[in-house]
This record gives C-alpha cells, structure tokens and sequence, in this order.
C-alpha cells in the first residue's frame, strides 16, 4: 500500500538547480514528512525517489509505504500527503472547516483511490487536527530556508499525483516568508517583528478610513489586526474593488507579528496586515488583484 507524493521545483529557463541545496531540501521535505507521519502513525517509514526527467522542472518523488504488519491504511497515508500540502502550498491549511476539506481531499483522489465517505471524513479530521496542530510546520520552513540559495529555483509546489504539474505553484518572492527568515529585531529591547506570509479567514472587516482593527482567524484562532496595505484599502473604499461579504472569505496576507520576551517566552504584543496580495471567495480561487505591482518582490 503506496501513496505517493511529489515535490516539484519549478527552475528558470536555461538552468539547472544546485545539487546541495536540492539535497538539503530535500532532506528537510524528507523530515516534514517524517513528522507528520509520526504523530498520525507511527508505523509509515518513507523512501524517497528523484526524477528529473521534465525539462524546466525537477521532480522529488517520495513514497509513503507502510510497515508489514501494522495497521495503516490508505486513508492515514493520504492524510499525511495533505498535511505537507497544506503546509507547503498554503492550500488546505487555508481551509479549516470539516466540509471544505473533505473538498480538497476529493480533489488530490486519484482513480485508484477507492475511499469511503467515511475514509474521507476522517481524512479531513486528521488534517485539521495535525494542521492546527502546526505538525510538520517547523520542517517545511527549513524547506523553503533550503530552497531560498538558490536563485535557479523559481517555484515549488507539492502533488499527490507524480504525472501532474501541482495545482498551486508558490513563487520565489515568497520563499523568504514562508521560511520565517524575514525577522525585524527590535534595538535595545527583548523584542521582534517577524514577517510572515499566511492565509487568513475574514471574520469582521472594518469599512471606514481608519486605523481600527479588523478581525480575522489563523489556524482556528481569532485575532485582530490593523491593514496597513493603504492601496488595499483605498481601492475597497472607493468600490473601485469589491470583496463579497459572505461567510468564508479568505485573504492572502503578510503578516506582520510584534513579539516581546517576557519570562523567557516570546509573548504577541500587536499584528498589522502590511500588504494583501489576493483574497479567495468562497469556492472559488479567483484572483484579485489589489496592487498594480503584486507580482513584484514583497517591501
């Protein structure tokens, strides 16, 4: 009983990607999987192919096998796959609700796959349990950490189906982000302002010219934060873009966490939304662009 999943690096034209990095990427992908697998069964061991035989692209094939004699299934190895999709491609960790992740899973199913509705609820369970549980988070940003010394390597996506291109292909400007390395250490103080890129769920937006905070949900938390994106801001209060106020509506962020020390634990302070790059209407992943200069590197 096999389920494969690949990770797949997009690379500029005319190059070839750095046999080391690749390998501690690799080895970092290797890890996340290994994790997750762990906390959601014991039993999986994995091995790990490569492929580079798709020009413009190089291919890591892992396979998640199970260990004779043990009582893994096929539906705790799909889960597994979708947690590191989650975390790499911010795909099902944008979607926290039981039904919609049934969705995704229905989605990533292959024609051999043959899962109960029953198989697939409990898919969509262990996902948002490990997920919430940031199982496998600290890995994958060792990935993108990994990934960002290379300048051939212009994306990376991640698939459970080895003869498809992944469905969502993150961008190189955003590897700094998602590997948490963009810290701003805050002078003379035990204090910092890390910069994030998430996908966050609209709770309550704040419709006036003002500095007030809007609400918002990560991870099945809530919090509040101030939109410092004044171009976002300028074009959703003109009309001259609209967001549909309807239950659901999520929002590709970078996100800006004040820390402080206190007690020797870093306690958060304030968060701000410094730049909206795309919202996600319910059931849709239509994208809207809010800044004439959104495919540019993050400020």
């Amino acid at each position: 009983m096999d389920q494969p999943i690949t990770l797949y690096l997009d690379l500029k034209k005319d190059t070839k990607a750095d046999l080391a990095v690749v390998a501690r990427a690799a080895l970092a992908f290797d890890a996340a999987v290994k994790e997750i697998a762990y906390v959601l069964d014991p039993s999986i061991t994995i091995r790990v192919e490569f492929d580079n035989s798709t020009e413009g692209s190089l291919k890591l094939h892992s396979i998640l096998k199970k260990v004779k004699g043990l009582a893994t299934d096929k539906a705790t190895l799909r889960a597994v796959a979708l947690v590191v999709i989650g975390w790499i491609a911010s795909d099902v960790r944008s979607y926290l609700t039981q039904s919609a992740i049934e969705t995704i899973v229905r989605e990533e199913m292959n024609n051999s796959d043959h899962l109960s509705d029953e198989d697939i609820k409990r898919i969509a369970e262990e996902v948002a349990k490990a997920l919430n549980g940031h199982v496998g988070e600290k890995q994958v940003r060792k990935v993108y950490e990994e990934l960002e010394r290379d300048e051939s390597i212009d994306g990376v996506g991640v698939t459970t189906n080895p003869d498809k291109k992944p469905r969502i292909i993150v961008p190189r400007r955003e590897f700094k982000q998602r590997s948490g390395s963009v810290v701003e250490q805050v002078p003379g103080t035990e204090a910092r302002a890390p910069r994030t890129y998430e996908t966050v769920t609209l709770i309550s937006p704040v419709l006036l010219d003002t500095d007030r905070r809007w609400k918002f949900s990560l991870y099945g938390f809530e919090f509040g934060a101030k939109i410092k994106d004044h171009e976002f801001l300028d074009r959703l209060l003109s009309g001259q873009e609209t967001v549909p106020m309807v239950a659901g509506i999520t929002m590709d962020v970078e996100l800006e966490t004040k820390e402080e020390k206190i007690g020797g634990v870093w306690v958060i302070k304030e968060r701000s939304i410094e730049r909206v790059l795309q919202t996600h209407p319910v059931g849709r992943q239509t994208r809207l662009s809010f800044n004439k200069a959104d495919d540019d590197q993050h400020q």
